[in-house]
């Protein structure tokens, strides 16, 4: 699908853009179509380790031209169920990810954005990090002036970015918790071994998680069934929901 990016009132002439500017372009949809992509895959927008291959090529966003009427950028990216396969739809999440096989990195990008500018606060789909990234994204902005401004031939909203608009950012990752250590005692009832998905039944009701990188499928697949005590770590979302990364799993006993 084909995208266009437009930067008015920039300093630089028309048709051309400093080599910078487009570095923090570049960077900031890599980071924030990634943090999006992985907050609907399994609840949190931060990557652990290397990225598959197959993750790498669905995450793909190119620069086809560059053209004159302020300075244009023409992007091109492909939908997710082109190569997005090898992930096992959650059940955990799946009102978040029945859009997903149309949706592209640049979609994400742009619905990152427009829901951390809406009115309506606590979007389960913005965290800390993935508004980190939005906020620091205002480096592609020189002045107040400016106006960067993305759209796709009328399938999706426009985008329009002003400076203005990057201090709710900041306001908003303010209100989320910062990430804690947690122990939780329960018994594990279900294991996705493609996205690592777990959930656990406590006394106090369902919690959801994921294994940290260092954890395999392997590692927590003997405890299926039985009463556990899990270390790791507790992520927030904007809407005050959570998700723990699960990083030591033992029998209740031990502890």
């Amino acid at each position: 699908m084909n995208y266009e990016i437009k930067i008015e009132n920039g300093n630089e002439p028309s048709g051309a853009i400093d080599l910078q500017r487009l570095i923090h372009i570049a960077n900031g949809i890599q980071k924030i179509s990634e943090g999006a992509l992985f907050i609907r895959l399994k609840g949190i927008s931060l990557s652990r380790g290397r990225k598959k291959i197959s993750l790498q090529d669905a995450l793909k966003v190119t620069l086809t031209s560059i053209e004159r009427g302020s300075t244009v950028l023409n992007l091109e990216a492909n939908q997710f169920k082109n190569n997005l396969g090898f992930f096992q739809m959650d059940i955990f999440r799946a009102e978040a990810q029945a859009a997903l096989p149309d949706e592209t990195p640049m979609s994400l990008f742009i619905k990152s954005f427009q829901s951390a500018m809406a009115e309506n606060e606590g979007d389960e789909l913005l965290d800390k990090p993935l508004l980190r990234e939005l906020k620091n994204f205002k480096k592609v902005l020189n002045s107040e002036d400016e106006v960067f401004t993305i759209s796709n031939a009328g399938s999706i909203p426009v985008l329009e970015l002003r400076l203005e608009d990057f201090q709710r950012f900041k306001v908003l990752e303010d209100k989320i918790p910062e990430p804690k250590p947690i122990v939780v005692d329960g018994i594990v009832e279900m294991l996705q071994y493609s996205n690592l998905k777990v959930k656990i039944k406590t006394e106090k009701g369902m919690v959801y998680g994921f294994l940290a990188k260092d954890l395999t499928a392997g590692k927590i697949a003997q405890f299926w069934g039985k009463k556990v005590t899990i270390i790791g770590t507790k992520h927030y979302n904007s809407n005050g929901k959570s998700i723990l990364e699960i990083e030591k799993v033992m029998p209740l006993k031990m502890r």
